[in-house]
């Protein structure tokens, strides 16, 4: 089956960069955003997240689950802690396997992230014939070379619900229709 359209969420950066901010990053409404933009069906678009995670980390966890239930395929794979105390938490070579692996499939990709670690894998998917869209993070938190590689970037702050205020007494993430709830709203982008 020819797919419209492959969305690689690189979490681990985007959560990082936006959390570090004091925001944090509604997934529901980017892939909502995604749906509307190219007028889409669900089975038309491959939505995966690539998500490092350490099994005490509740919140993790909660949002790899979130993911799920939004109809993303999660990948997965737990944090290398280093005797020294440092951690490996990289899932660049998944996402890239993925890509590659969907070439036959996909006529367009969008990589959500800000990491110059992929400008490669954006030249080679555009010597594939591929068009590739970047949304990243504003404010010099995506890298130049990507943005310069891609056939286009969306500055994720400037779509509307996706980066929202974090309140520390709101969870991580909800969906909206789960369970009666739903996350916090705002009118335009942030700041």
């Amino acid at each position: 089956m020819q797919l419209k359209l492959a969305v690689l969420v690189d979490v681990q950066n985007i959560q990082e960069t936006f959390e570090r901010q004091g925001y944090e990053v509604r997934y529901d409404a980017l892939k909502e955003y995604v749906l509307g933009q190219y007028h889409a069906h669900e089975r038309e678009i491959k939505f995966l997240a690539f998500i490092p995670y350490r099994r005490d980390d509740e919140r993790r966890m909660r949002l790899i689950d979130a993911l799920s239930f939004m109809g993303f395929r999660v990948i997965t794979k737990p944090v290398r802690e280093h005797a020294d105390g440092g951690m490996k938490a990289n899932m660049d070579t998944e996402l890239v396997l993925e890509a590659v692996n969907l070439v036959p499939a996909v006529d367009e990709y969008i990589l959500v992230t800000g990491d110059s670690d992929f400008v490669v894998l954006v030249d080679f998917l555009s010597r594939q014939g591929k068009r590739v869209v970047v949304f990243g993070p504003g404010r010099g938190s995506t890298s130049v070379e990507l943005i310069r590689s891609s056939d286009r970037f969306q500055n994720l702050d400037e779509v509307q619900g996706v980066i929202i205020p974090r309140f520390n007494h709101e969870p991580l993430l909800t969906t909206a229709g789960s369970a009666g709830t739903e996350g916090p709203k705002v009118n335009g982008p942030r700041p």
